[in-house]
């Protein structure tokens, strides 16, 4: 009997629709009639084997909490990229930059930084060659066998080093008979959602997989507050994979993919849910004539409606006249090489190019309908890595594997923001004098440009000492080199005010400078005035340089006991880094492009895995601690002119501790049960930054942005026969989530509430024919909930909500 059924469900965090997930393929067996045999109905808890130390076990044989999950969990959740596993993957968290750039959090571990260049802490793989930014696995969600999550620092077995953890995509492959299927979903706000594959032989030893998948839709999901006819958030999205595997001979395989998706859809509009001041000076100025804050907004923001907080419509929402599109293109070609080398080693080999483009997306980030804080985005990024690696069997009780990665990274980006009506550009309202207009420009660009080289060498072995116990160790060594230039830029397209660069004239005159700053050049105060990249011509004198040369040893030592054949027991401590990058921000201030370094997690957990009745019930466990030293942080500096701007720090000295569990059983024929649940609790133990008026904010004792400590969910399914030939099935889960915070300064401004969803469906499936017809319906009591919030960098601080409710339809066959 064949079953695609069961991987294991999260306890952690908000699941969409998770029990779509569930269910059972078709089969072509027959039983001692000569009938078709009846397949296991519904949800049905089985061994999932997976690779997540590079060879394949049982889930629950592993020493590392890991979560594992089906192709068809993905498809049928409706997830399209990495961004939506947030409703997924236990203590995930995604959150929305504002930059188009997704930030991952797993366990309270992130880094807030919306620059393209800034690596993540945790790590994701498609077929573990590795995606080097995160704006790569906007569309890794494609034609899967399953995906991976492991929790904790990772690097002595996967490509980079990573604080938080790893994702590891794992597709499905081309096997020996001609496989086919399609899935076809129509649902709310006229989307379309097709997606198919084909695969079998090609050849004697040549097999290929195709798959494609398109999602559009006809409407926007947003609705502007000032024009209500308006609507924003169309989805345009295609993304395909295609792979060939060659058994060259009985001891060699090569597998070729080439990958892609791009993003042609409208991007999400912020929610505006206040206005303040950014204006130093006017601020200042107001406060000592004894005046209120506000009369230093322009009349178009100050009157500007906002959100309120406490809405329950998340479809509102505004945005300016600009063309809002998203014009991103991702490609990747990637080769693995399996060869045995003798009876007891196997080489592979593993390689990867990709290419990243934005093609001048427009990005809505103030949440007014008028020039505010408004982007343009330009991105050219291409990454290349290789890995080789040996493994082996030594003696009775020892396997072991040693290996070497190299990566090679360079990142172009050029952003224009628009600000037309902004107190930062001086905007005057002059009451009989025609319209607004900024007095110092209505536009300023930042640039900026990394090249990074990485190497590394790593080795795990893992020791037998009798039939019960086992102990692992690994080491990792990796050094790793940055170039960076940048800066922000007097726009060439200023069309409004005397030019920021002439502000900065005068400035850099009054202090014994030169002066003769031109538009399009740097605006950094004592160099040399330059052309920046991106502008009219290449030229390097003026753009701020530096170097970010780092190395590390990181590393990991478990032990398990296999109590017995259903019972694991295990404790680790490891070691883990997440490398230093600069940003990419608009500045007044050198002292703004210095880099974060790298940071430190040392890591103890102990957990067990349970199996009761046969594995009728399961049981899993965890504790964790984590050691946290220099955490990332998007902090904030204070210039005199411009108000509170962004700048990277390091965090001295965090903690993060935690519990996780989880309980799923079948109790009987066709029922499913989980109860998951979490709890999180992160502080920082030393460390600071500025406020909005540039006093230093002690953040001793504050939580971790984006970290909720509590996180439940409760999930079940049944599903019974209706005949012979059909089975209906019913399910739903409910999922909770704690509020947090966007800020580790904790502003209340920006607290996020808890918040619950709540999910369901109903569907019909043929016992033999291998179609499924499910009717689905996401968020149905429209919960209002926050994905994402940030000061903007003018006058508003704004907000992402999640999905509002949604509904709809989806026709699944299969073809075996």
């Amino acid at each position: 009997m064949k079953n695609i059924g069961f991987y294991r469900f999260p306890w952690a965090v908000s699941v969409c629709g998770a029990l779509a997930s569930f269910t059972s393929s078709t089969l072509s067996a027959q039983d001692e009639a000569g009938e078709p045999a009846r397949r296991s109905r519904g949800v049905v808890i089985e061994e999932v084997i997976v690779k997540a130390q590079k060879r394949s076990e049982s889930i629950y044989e592993v020493p590392i909490s890991i979560s594992a999950y089906s192709g068809e969990t993905i498809r049928e959740l409706g997830l399209t990229d990495t961004r939506d596993l947030g409703n997924l993957v236990p203590g995930f968290s995604f959150s929305d930059s504002g930059y188009s750039v997704p930030i991952y959090t797993l366990r309270g571990v992130g880094f807030n930084e919306a620059s393209q260049t800034a690596s993540a802490t945790v790590g994701v793989y498609i077929d573990e060659q590795n995606l080097a930014f995160p704006v790569f696995s906007k569309g890794a969600n494609l034609d899967l066998e399953r995906i991976e999550v492991l929790k904790g620092p990772q690097g002595t077995l996967y490509g980079r080093n990573t604080t938080g953890g790893v994702i590891n995509y794992i597709t499905a492959k081309p096997g020996e008979n001609l496989e086919a299927g399609l899935a076809a979903t129509l649902s709310r706000f006229k989307t379309y959602d097709v997606e198919g594959f084909v695969s079998g032989p090609i050849g004697e030893r040549l097999g290929a997989r195709l798959a494609l998948r398109s999602i559009t839709s006809e409407d926007g999901w947003q609705t502007s507050l000032t024009r209500p006819e308006a609507n924003l958030g169309q989805v345009d999205k295609l993304s395909g994979r295609g792979t060939l595997v060659w058994d060259s001979s009985d001891t060699a395989t090569t597998e070729l993919a080439l990958s892609g998706w791009s993003d042609q859809g409208e991007p999400q509009a912020p929610q505006a849910i206040a206005i303040r001041l950014q204006n130093a000076v006017a601020s200042s100025a107001l406060r000592s004539a004894g005046l209120p804050e506000e009369m230093g907004l322009p009349q178009r923001v100050r009157d500007h409606p906002t959100v309120d907080r406490d809405t329950d419509d998340n479809r509102e929402a505004d945005w300016a006249d600009l063309p809002w599109q998203l014009n991103e293109t991702f490609m990747m070609a990637s080769l693995r090489h399996e060869r045995s080398i003798t009876d007891n080693n196997t080489l592979t080999v593993l390689a990867s190019l990709a290419d990243f483009e934005n093609d001048h997306s427009f990005l809505p980030q103030s949440g007014l309908s008028v020039r505010n804080a408004e982007r343009e985005v330009i991105v050219d990024t291409r990454a290349w890595t290789v890995e080789a690696r040996v493994d082996g069997i030594w003696g009775e009780g020892m396997d072991w594997l040693v290996g070497t990665f190299v990566s090679h990274d360079d990142v172009y980006e050029y952003q224009s923001v628009y600000i037309d009506e902004a107190s930062s550009s001086f905007t005057i309202d002059p009451a009989n004098l025609g319209q607004p207009g900024p007095l110092i420009g209505n536009r300023v660009d930042t640039y900026g440009e990394q090249v990074a080289d990485a190497y590394a060498l790593f080795g795990n072995a893992n020791w037998q000492l009798n039939d019960a116990v086992k102990l692992t160790t690994g080491l990792r060594y990796t050094r790793e080199r940055r170039d960076f230039a940048g800066c922000t830029i007097d726009s060439p397209n200023n069309s409004a005010g005397i030019g920021f660069g002439n502000v900065l004239n005068g400035l850099s005159l009054s202090t014994g400078g030169s002066g003769g700053i031109e538009p399009g050049d740097c605006l950094i105060l004592g160099d040399e005035p330059s052309q920046a990249p991106g502008g009219p011509a290449r030229r390097e004198p003026g753009v701020y340089t530096g170097v970010l040369d780092e190395d590390n040893l990181s590393w990991r030592l478990a032990a398990d006991w296999q109590v017995s054949d259903d019972d694991l027991l295990y404790a680790s401590y490891s070691r883990g880094f997440k490398s230093g990058s600069f940003p990419v921000l608009a500045s007044s201030d050198r002292k703004q492009y210095r880099p974060a370094t790298q940071e430190r997690l040392d890591a103890l957990e102990a957990g067990a895995k349970f199996g009761f009745f046969d594995r009728a019930l399961n049981l899993n466990l965890a504790a964790y601690y984590y050691d946290y030293k220099d955490k990332q942080l998007l902090g904030r500096t204070f210039d005199e002119v411009f108000g509170p701007l962004p700048i990277l720090v390091n965090v001295p000295e965090s903690e993060v501790y935690g519990l996780e569990a989880e309980a799923q059983s079948n109790p009987l024929e066709g029922l499913f049960v989980s109860v998951a649940a979490s709890y999180l609790h992160t502080e920082v133990k030393e460390g600071a930054t500025l406020d909005r008026d540039g006093e230093e904010v002690d953040l001793a004792g504050n939580a971790f942005n984006f970290a909720p400590e509590i996180e439940i969910t409760l999930i079940a399914d049944y599903t019974w026969a209706l005949s012979d030939e059909l089975d209906m099935g019913v399910g739903g889960d409910i999922s909770y989530s704690d509020d947090t915070n966007a800020v580790i300064t904790g502003e209340e401004i920006f607290a996020i509430d808890a918040y619950a969803v709540v999910n369901a469906r109903i569907h019909l499936s043929s016992v033999h024919d291998g179609w499924k017809l499910t009717a689905w319906g996401r968020n149905i009591v429209d919960e209002v909930y926050t994905s994402g919030m940030f000061e903007t960098g003018a006058d508003t601080i704004a907000r992402y909500t999640g999905m509002t409710r949604t509904w709809g339809i989806t026709l699944d066959y299969r073809y075996e």
